[in-house]
């Protein structure tokens, strides 16, 4: 067997042979030349050896079509020279080149069938090969998305952990898109909008980057989302077949792509986070499907935010009246007195008591007192002027501290709300009912510059309004 880069080699060999096979026999053939004597015999006979090397070496080297060629322009030669020489013994030589082609054809033959089987099995190795090839790249490809993943949920890990130790509204909803956009890993806006649920309505809380957004209340992508309760995904606003060109064109969007979540936690629709674009398919289905991961955690977050919240006002605000509870007024009290005094500003106690409070038990049950609280801290709720506090002081005593006013001015506010109250009668089985209240005021740093002074010259002055008929404001 040649291989492909031996063949060149045989054929030069052949035609070097076949040339000086020829040109011997040519100069043999020449008159005067040849005689024949021994020596002139054995130098044909090399001749002929020769020409079978050529031929040989012609099958291998050019193949049918030039071991064919060789072999008769060799047996051609001979019987010419044999024909010019007059000799009756050297044709039968050419019987030898027939042989010769006949082991070069067979040798050949088997060549190719065996090129033929090599390339068969070179063609498959270099397919498996390819097929190894694409595997890797493939496997490789495979690897890198599965780090990728395994760094998300890693983050994701991150995302539960810091979001379950959040107790604070203010710190869970930057931290909430904050980690949505570090999750995603791409260049994008996120907006976290959260449900009013009375009026099935959405506003904005906060966004990253922290630029202007004119919809505070959500575009026609977010109230899709706040409707039909479910994640969505666009990657072109322009193309998409669920919104109408008019939504769109009132919505003018600034982006191109976006993916949303609904902030859901037993049922209850709480908020919406979501993520835009201005590059066109900037997010996959894998994108939303962490965003939701987030969104489900962000719900969890929010609502632990709003029960603590919820748990801090019920420790300092009555749970009947609403108002704060003693032991919060007497420690705000005493704050706010210090801060008065540092910026040498006034500030007025006035404490209320309810006329007749037993009588409305007595004749209507104790639910009855419960209402008529109730519709006394609404009133004075409704009434007072804005940054004051009301306390329930006692079981039907109140009380409200003013800020920046002391003396005539802190009497004339007091009887401004005691006519308040007076003038909203409560309805009481079909009858109104006026419900009229007494009030002593102390003020600093007028009357005293303690608290507890304070608390006692108020309360003797409430005492005292009570002991002139009730339904009055006394503060000297």
């Amino acid at each position: 067997m040649a291989s492909s880069r031996a063949r060149p080699i045989l054929g030069f060999f052949c035609l070097i042979s076949f040339a000086a096979s020829t040109y011997s026999l040519a100069l043999l053939s020449l008159p005067g030349r040849f005689q024949p004597v021994q020596s002139w015999q054995n130098l044909i006979t090399t001749v002929i050896f020769s020409f079978n090397i050529a031929i040989v070496s012609a099958w291998t080297a050019f193949g049918f079509f030039g071991g064919a060629a060789i072999s008769i322009l060799s047996a051609g030669a001979v019987l010419l020279f044999a024909m010019r020489a007059g000799m009756g013994g050297y044709p039968v030589f050419v019987l030898s080149f027939f042989l010769t082609s006949a082991f070069g054809y067979f040798n050949w033959h088997r060549i190719n069938l065996f090129s033929q089987s090599y390339g068969l099995r070179l063609e498959k190795l270099n397919e498996e090969c390819n097929l190894l090839s694409d595997n890797i790249i493939r496997k490789k490809e495979g690897i890198a998305a599965l780090e990728e993943k395994m760094l998300r949920y890693s983050l994701l890990k991150e995302v539960a952990e810091a979001l379950s130790s959040t107790l604070s509204l203010e710190s869970a909803k930057f931290a909430i898109i904050d980690k949505a956009l570090a999750v995603s890993g791409k260049p994008a806006r996120a907006l976290l909008f959260l449900v009013d649920a009375e009026k099935q309505e959405l506003a904005l809380l906060a966004s990253r980057p922290d630029i202007k957004f004119k919809a505070k209340k959500g575009d026609v992508f977010d109230r899709w989302v706040l409707r039909q309760r479910k994640a969505l995904l666009i990657e072109n606003v322009e193309t998409d077949f669920r919104f109408s060109a008019l939504d769109i064109k009132e919505a003018s969007p600034s982006f191109s792509s976006l993916i949303a979540a609904p902030l859901i936690n037993e049922s209850k629709l709480s908020g919406i986070l979501r993520m835009d674009s201005a590059r066109p398919s900037a997010f996959t289905q894998d994108d939303l499907r962490l965003l939701g991961i987030i969104a489900d955690l962000g719900a969890v977050a929010i609502e632990n935010a709003a029960l603590y919240a919820r748990t801090q006002e019920l420790a300092i605000r009555d749970a009947l009246t609403g108002l704060f509870v003693r032991r919060y007024f007497l420690e705000r009290f005493k704050e706010e007195l210090a801060r008065a005094a540092r910026k040498k500003r006034a500030i007025s106690l006035l404490l209320i008591d309810i006329d007749h409070f037993k009588e409305y038990n007595d004749r209507f049950g104790h639910a009855a007192g419960d209402l008529v609280l109730k519709f006394l801290a609404q009133t004075l709720m409704a009434v007072m002027r804005p940054g004051d506090i009301a306390v329930r002081y006692g079981g039907e005593e109140l009380g409200v501290l003013l800020y920046d006013i002391d003396g005539p001015g802190t009497a004339k506010e007091a009887e401004r709300m005691r006519a308040a109250i007076k003038s909203k009668p409560l309805v009481f089985r079909k009858s109104n009912n006026v419900i009229t209240v007494s009030m002593g005021v102390s003020s600093y740093p007028k009357d005293a510059s303690l608290k507890d002074e304070l608390i006692r010259i108020a309360d003797e002055r409430l005492y005292k309004a009570k002991e002139l008929g009730r339904d009055r404001v006394c503060s000297e």
